[in-house]
């Protein structure tokens, strides 16, 4: 898999683990449960800004340059 792949992989699941984590707690406040699916939500939304933040600095590293300029935007 080359380089614009995986960044384009990366981007994606950081934005459903963000989509799935704001809908789980918007539906952790109407159940019994609340603090379990709230916790899984937070971990769910800090999941993807940690996804988000190395694929950035993946994309930062020297030689990845190189090989992102061939990407099709």
């Amino acid at each position: 898999m080359s380089t614009c792949n995986r960044m384009r992989s990366a981007v994606v699941l950081s934005a459903f683990l963000l989509v799935f984590g704001l809908l789980l707690a918007v539906l952790a406040q109407g159940v019994p449960f609340v603090v379990t699916l709230s916790q899984i939500a937070l971990f769910l939304v800090l999941t993807a800004a940690v996804v988000l933040a190395v694929t950035f600095l993946a994309s930062l590293f020297p030689g990845a340059a190189e090989r992102l300029k061939e990407c099709r935007h």
